[in-house]
Parts: C-alpha cells; sequence; structure tokens
C-alpha cells in the first residue's frame, strides 16, 4: 500500500512538472514577443512554430528531469536537495533543447526567448514543490501515516530528528514511539515510550511499524549487531543515527571511495568550489577595500610615526591553516619595547602598554586594516577564526577540548564571535564556541552576513572602550 501510494505521488509531480514546463513555454512566449517589455525587431514569429517544438520540450525536459533524480522515492524529502535536482535538470533540459531544436529544424528559435523559457521553466518547478509542499501540509495534520517511524535509543541527533519530522509534517513521517534502554523516569517526551530494548521484536509487530531508526549512543553501540538479529525476519526500513555529537563533528557526512564508506568525522568545509568561491571573494574583497582604504591607511601610519618613535607597523608570528605559521601585519598601537623578548605577554582591557593613538585604533579596529595584505595574499581570509599566537596555542589546549579544530579553515579578518561582541579580552571559550559553529555552519551567505554585520556594527571593540 504504501509503495503505491509513493508511485502515484511520483507520476502525480511528473505529470503537474510537464505541465509548467508547457505553460513557461506559452509564458516566456507571450513575454519575448506580445508583453513589449522586450523589443522585438524582425516581427513577431507565429505562435503555431513555437507549439510545433513543444513535444519535443516536453521529451527533453522529461529525460532531463528524471535523470536528476527528483521523482525517486525518498522518505526524507529535503527541499534543498530537490532544488538542486531542479537546478540541474533544467541546466542539461536546456542545453539538449537548444541542441535538439537546433539540429531538427530550420526555424530559428530567439536566444532571447530561450533565456526567458529556462528562468520561468526554474521557478514555475520550484514553485510547483512549494505548493505541493504547502497543500500536504495541510492535508496531513500531525505528520500522517505515510510512513510509521519508531526510534530505538535517544542521542543527541534523535532529538533533533524529532524535531525535523514534526517541523514537516509534509514528508509524511509519523514516529509512533520509542524504545529506551530500561523503564524510563518521570520526564516530559513529546512521543510515548513503548518499553524496553527487548522489546523491539514484539513492538514492531503489535504497531505495524515501517521504518525502524536505531538512536544508541556511542557507549550502546556494542548491541546494535544483536538487536538487527532480532528482527532480520521482518520487512522493515533500518536506519542508523550515529552519535557522533560526542566526538565533535566539522561538516559529518559519508563520502564513497571505491565502493568504501567513508563516514567523515572533520573535515574542512572549504574544499572544491567553495575554496574557489572564498578564495575569490577573499581576492576582490581585499583588493577593493586595499585600493579605497589607502589614504586613511598613509594617515593612520603618519600618525603613529609622529605620535611615538619606531615603526608604523607591527608584524607577529601568528597561527594559521592546519597548523601553518604566518607572519601577521598590523598597525602598530604600543609602545616599542612593551613586550619582553624573553617570553610572550596576553593583552589586557585598558593595557597601559599602549600609546594613546592606539587606544583610538584598538577601539575602532583600525589596527587590523593591514591584514587585508595577509588575506591578499592567501595567508588569511575575510571570514574565519582570528588567529593565535603560537606562544599561547599549547595553553588553549589544555584548557579548551578541540581548540585546534578551529584550525581547519583560514583565520580570518572577521569572524562570528566577533561580530556578537566576543572578541578582544573576553571570553575565550564563548569564542572557540562561536568558532566551532562558524565551521560547522559555514556557508558563503553566512561569510557575506558576517561581513556585512562587521561593516555596520563591528567596528567598535567594547572590549578595548
Amino acid at each position: 500500500m504504501l509503495r503505491e501510494k509513493v508511485r502515484f505521488f511520483q507520476r502525480f509531480c511528473l505529470v503537474l512538472d510537464l505541465c509548467w514546463v508547457s505553460l513557461s513555454w506559452l509564458g516566456a512566449y507571450w513575454l519575448r514577443f506580445l508583453s513589449g517589455w522586450i523589443p522585438v525587431y524582425f516581427g513577431t514569429p507565429p505562435i503555431e512554430v513555437y507549439l510545433a517544438h513543444l513535444p519535443v520540450v516536453l521529451l527533453v525536459w522529461l529525460a532531463a528531469l528524471l535523470n536528476s533524480g527528483v521523482y525517486r522515492a525518498n522518505k526524507w524529502w529535503s527541499l534543498n536537495r530537490e532544488w538542486g535536482g531542479l537546478l540541474r535538470g533544467s541546466v542539461v533540459a536546456m542545453v539538449l533543447l537548444v541542441c535538439v531544436t537546433y539540429f531538427s529544424t530550420k526555424a530559428e528559435i530567439s536566444r532571447i526567448f530561450y533565456f526567458c523559457f529556462g528562468c520561468i521553466c526554474f521557478c514555475s518547478l520550484l514553485l510547483n514543490r512549494l505548493l505541493i509542499r504547502t497543500i500536504l501540509r495541510r492535508l496531513i495534520p500531525g505528520g500522517g501515516d505515510l510512513q510509521r517511524i519508531l526510534l530505538v535509543g535517544e542521542n543527541s541527533f534523535a532529538r533533533i530528528f524529532e524535531q525535523n519530522v514534526r517541523r514537516h509534517p509534509e514528508v509524511g513521517l509519523s514516529i509512533r514511539g520509542m524504545l529506551l534502554p530500561q523503564e524510563p523516569s518521570h520526564g516530559s517526551r513529546k512521543i510515548p515510550v513503548l518499553g524496553r530494548y527487548t522489546d523491539l521484536r514484539q513492538v514492531l509487530l503489535q504497531e505495524k511499524i515501517d521504518n525502524v531508526i536505531f538512536a544508541l549512543t556511542m557507549e550502546e553501540t556494542g548491541q546494535l549487531q544483536s538487536l538487527l538479529c532480532a528482527i532480520q525476519d521482518l520487512p522493515v526500513d533500518v536506519q542508523v543515527i550515529p552519535d557522533v555529537f560526542s566526538i565533535m563533528p566539522l561538516r559529518p557526512g559519508v563520502e564513497d571511495f571505491g565502493g568504501v564508506p567513508l563516514v567523515q568525522i572533520r573535515t574542512s568545509p572549504h574544499l572544491g568550489p567553495s575554496r574557489l568561491a572564498k578564495r575569490t571573494l577573499d581576492i576582490v574583497f581585499s583588493l577593493a577595500s586595499l585600493l579605497l582604504l589607502s589614504p586613511v591607511m598613509s594617515l593612520i601610519a603618519l600618525l603613529i610615526k609622529l605620535t611615538s618613535p619606531g615603526p608604523s607597523f607591527y608584524r607577529q608570528i601568528r597561527m594559521g591553516f592546519d597548523g601553518k605559521e604566518f607572519c601577521m601585519l598590523k598597525f602598530r598601537t604600543m609602545h616599542v619595547g612593551a613586550e619582553p623578548e624573553s617570553r610572550a605577554v596576553w593583552s589586557q582591557r585598558l593595557d597601559p602598554r599602549r600609546t594613546r593613538l592606539g587606544v583610538f585604533l584598538r577601539k575602532y579596529s583600525l589596527d587590523e586594516i593591514p591584514q587585508l595584505w595577509n588575506v591578499l595574499k592567501g595567508e588569511m581570509s575575510l571570514v574565519g577564526p582570528r588567529p593565535e599566537r603560537p606562544e599561547f596555542i599549547q595553553e588553549f589546549c589544555k584548557r579548551v577540548p578541540f581548540y585546534m579544530l578551529r584550525y581547519k579553515v583560514k583565520s580570518g579578518l572577521t569572524g562570528l564571535a566577533q561580530v556578537q561582541g566576543w572578541r578582544g579580552a573576553t571570553s575565550l571559550e564563548k569564542r572557540i564556541e562561536c568558532d566551532i559553529q562558524y565551521i560547522q555552519r559555514w556557508t558563503m551567505s553566512l561569510d557575506l552576513k558576517i561581513l556585512w554585520r562587521t561593516i555596520w556594527k563591528g567596528f567598535i571593540n567594547r572590549a578595548e572602550g
């Protein structure tokens, strides 16, 4: 019964998508030739020419969308994944369509028309998915019974999974209950406890469960084999939610290497296209900023020279990506010889070693401007955890668990911790917590958001006020 419902839903989505493709083809014709918004220089071609191509358009689009995987049976229905599939399918379809129509017909199709059609069609398909989700959300209150799920265990990710099921009833998942290793103590749980691990087989039969999800803690993983053996003859789907949160993963996931699954625990998010995109942003923004701020930098350098003896710039060894050291550049804000050569000294709030101009520069973070040169050279990034001195890092590793995880990305001119107020002489633990959150949640949009907040709110360093 469940498989029949899934197949019906897939066919329903397919038919709706093809309808939207047809409407988009007609809409593009109206937009290009009839709306008056786009100039027409050589006369309006008859609509019959474009209607004659519509069957080919539907066949090409059908093949591209089927190949993109948007109609595959998937109980974990993710809009982000579907968005990516629709985008890939639309791009492939447009390339195929241009090639097919170019070689199969003598009629010339407007290139502007193709562009209009591609944009309208992709937006229409995405809108179709959003409408389907909205309708299902209203038709399936409380999650529905398309998939009856039993949770076995209770780890940190299981609670997140439970929240996602409640947040997205349109997916059609229903958690019927959970099993715990022992009788639960009195407490508030939003899903019923149906028994202990030893009751697994009996509960599956009584509740007619479609899917059992094991959410065992790291200490309980040894029981998984015996639990699987107890239900090996039952026709239920089985998934495992690993308890990797306790070992502090960065960008967790699973990769395949020649048929060997590799569970990803710690890795940098800046790989492949993401690394190229971030580096491009760094180069463009830092180069433009250095050119625009060059008069300000020249003025600051001159004022430092005039107000205190010594160089205008201060160079200091810091640790960056993968533990590699580099020479970080700053405007000098302290008197020459303020730090003894024998040992490194941690700066303090209202540090007496600062010059009068240095107080102003550090309060408004103007001393950090020369680090744009480090960003341009590739030693730092615009956004990331702030680099620390190697002399302090050994001490920090002892005080803060997983401290070195922050060096799986390039050090930054600004970061999530800084825009949230944890800068200067503030809590080290809070800063590290923000740095780990940044690495786990990293996207290009997050970098742009942090840069925006830095420009408008992050220049004032209250810890130096």
